[in-house]
């Protein structure tokens, strides 16, 4: 079974979280065509990770569809939140559109003292993009073939051992967080600036512990260089069926995914959101698109606007008290 949008939509009575819902209410303005000159997808990561493979894969069909260039443009910097500010300032037209991880919108407000937008409330949810579950590996040349051996390792290590984060107060930092909480491992965190920054690490053994998607870390365990301990989803993936599920490691509350969307800036159009989400779920919905992000154990979730905001609402409800919990803070 994989994870179907509707598992990963699902959740209980929330508290209410305002999320830019305003702007969807609002009666459109008078437009003209569009687009009417290139889009831009702005990537608050590096080049070579995850939301910007997603971003240049995407690039591509809704410039097909769309008739317009679509460029990517890498604003990394302060977890994402760089180049989410840089969506929520620009003009609500729906030619600058934020490709996001979901750490950027759900995860910095509770990890930052001070920021000078509010992704909650300056950013328009558009549509999800995908999801996948995180692989969570450790070098091979720690021995250890199970999540079970490789907590009696830990346990015997004189002194805490290190593993990767893609960035302080990101989601890669938090998620290895709440699995320390559960486990209580002598562990603390390298952040790096994104994953392709912290992969050379984890080969060389400096930081052997390390959480990803299966996308960026798999190739790795194929070739032997890391040992994958579990999968952070309630089933087993059907490109990685040897790989146990974090309940089967022994964490039966510990069911955590990553997800990636399209935001746009405050007071965007409803007739140009709608038209983004439809051209999304035109793009990331054709059969092409899905295998090949299959074939990386990640699912795309194309869908209208208002199941994003219910996804990004449970989401920043959960990482909002994991962070309080681990007292955990971005770097300034």
């Amino acid at each position: 079974m994989r994870l179907t949008r509707r598992r990963l939509l699902a959740a209980a009575p929330l508290a209410a979280v305002p999320l830019a819902a305003a702007p969807l209410a609002l009666p459109a303005r008078a437009q003209g065509q569009w687009p009417d000159r290139p889009v831009r997808f702005i990537v608050g990561f590096a080049p070579g990770g995850p939301t910007d493979v997603l971003a240049r894969r995407a690039a591509q069909g809704f410039q097909e569809i769309l008739g317009q260039p679509v460029v990517v443009e890498n604003r990394p910097g302060a977890a994402g939140n760089l180049g989410s500010e840089l969506v929520a300032r620009a003009p609500a037209d729906g030619h600058t559109v934020l490709v996001a991880n979901s750490g950027q919108v759900v995860i910095n407000p509770h990890t930052y003292e001070r920021m000078s937008f509010d992704p909650m409330r300056d950013l328009v949810p558009v549509s999800a993009m995908i999801t996948n579950p995180f692989l969570f590996c450790v070098n091979s040349q720690l021995g250890v073939t199970t999540h079970a051996q490789l907590m009696e390792w830990l346990q015997r290590q004189p002194d805490s051992v290190k593993y990767a984060s893609t960035g302080a107060g990101g989601i890669t930092h938090v998620v290895t967080e709440m699995w320390r909480a559960r486990t209580r491992a002598n562990v603390e965190p390298v952040h790096f600036r994104g994953t392709a920054a912290a992969i050379p690490d984890v080969l060389a053994n400096r930081t052997p512990l390390f959480f990803d998607g299966v996308q960026m870390l798999g190739q790795h365990v194929r070739s032997g260089a890391l040992r994958a301990m579990m999968l952070t989803n309630a089933t087993r993936s059907a490109v990685m069926p040897e790989v146990p599920t974090s309940a089967e490691a022994g964490i039966p509350d510990y069911n955590v995914q990553s997800w990636f969307a399209m935001y746009a800036p405050r007071g965007t159009p409803r007739p140009v959101v709608d038209r983004l989400a439809a051209v999304n779920r035109q793009v990331m919905g054709a059969a092409k698109m899905r295998e090949t992000f299959a074939a990386e154990n990640i699912e795309c979730i194309p869908g209208s606007p208002e199941e994003l905001g219910t996804l990004t609402q449970r989401y920043f409800a959960m990482f909002g008290e994991a962070v309080r919990a681990g007292n955990i803070r971005a770097d300034a």
